[in-house]
């Protein structure tokens, strides 16, 4: 079984699929590169390409990651997962409070729930997931996601299953991945990454119905297969607090560091801004036109 094989192996692995990936399936290149470009208008051609290539090595890593889930020891998971300022839900369970933990996917996001091992408090861990339509890879990441024993929630089952939680009256702990692209009515926008940016304030919103903390999980990868996991406080300044999701629009201020300082290890194949919105302003699609112009020069 592959998954048995040493992290080692697997990265070889890795760096064969690359460049089939990058040079001959050319999987997504073109909203990468789109994606890139409008992101960092300030970025050169070349140090947009060299993030580009940079993210699809990554990308690859990521799925071996993921796929080593199914076979490696807690004792290696903690060598190569440090947590930090785990202190923080300790803290807020202690004072009887749910938290929610809001990041994004940056990173093996799959290794994210290593956090759930390293507090004592809250005793309950949680993750909100998307339905895949695939069974086959539905039931695989189901596999994956298990291996630490936390619940996992569909999306759709999210407020039902928390209010019932709440009501149990022991503090729990549950991860949103936030970045997303919306697709419902109930919306929010904000200027991410020089881009306008439509979010759905969700976590926000049941976390006001259960009185829950809402806390940030900043990602480093301070190697190959090595990362960094930080608790950190979210502290909505004089402009989010203008919003009536002051919370969400920190999230989305404290992603954008997060991304800014290791731009390659963020999700940048996900079709996170729809060209096509409807609600989109006549400004942002001629700027978003400039941006494809210039991602085809880049190509050229």
């Amino acid at each position: 079984m592959l998954a048995g094989l040493p992290l080692g192996v697997l990265y070889l692995i890795s760096d064969t699929i690359y460049p089939i990936i990058y040079y001959m399936i050319r999987y997504r290149r073109r909203l990468v590169r789109e994606n890139l470009t409008c992101s960092f208008p300030e970025k050169s051609k070349k140090e947009i390409i060299r993030i580009e290539k940079a993210f699809y090595h990554n990308l690859c890593d990521i799925f071996i990651e993921a796929f080593k889930c199914l076979n490696i020891s807690d004792e290696e998971m903690r060598e190569r997962v440090e947590v930090v300022n785990c202190e923080l839900p300790e803290r807020l369970a202690a004072e009887g409070k749910n938290i929610f933990m809001l990041l994004g996917h940056c990173g093996c996001w799959e290794w994210v729930q290593e956090v759930c091992v390293r507090y004592r408090n809250p005793k309950k861990s949680c993750e909100v997931y998307k339905q895949i339509s695939n069974k086959y890879f539905s039931s695989l990441m189901y596999e994956v996601r298990s291996r630490w024993d936390t619940e996992q929630i569909e999306m759709k089952q999210t407020i039902r299953t928390m209010l019932q939680w709440n009501k149990e009256g022991e503090p729990f702990l549950c991860g949103f991945l936030m970045d997303q692209r919306t697709n419902t009515k109930f919306h929010d926008t904000i200027t991410f990454l020089n881009q306008k940016t439509w979010y759905t304030p969700g976590a926000e919103e049941i976390a006001r119905k259960i009185s829950a903390e809402l806390v940030y999980l900043d990602v480093k990868k301070t190697g190959r297969g090595h990362y960094r996991l930080t608790f950190m406080e979210m502290n909505p300044n004089a402009e989010d607090m203008q919003s009536p999701y002051p919370l969400s629009r920190n999230f989305w201020r404290l992603l954008e560091q997060t991304i800014r300082q290791q731009p390659e290890i963020w999700l940048w194949s996900h079709n996170r801004w729809n060209k096509w919105d409807l609600n989109m302003s006549l400004s942002t699609r001629i700027r978003k036109r400039f941006c494809r112009i210039k991602e085809k020069e880049i190509t050229q």
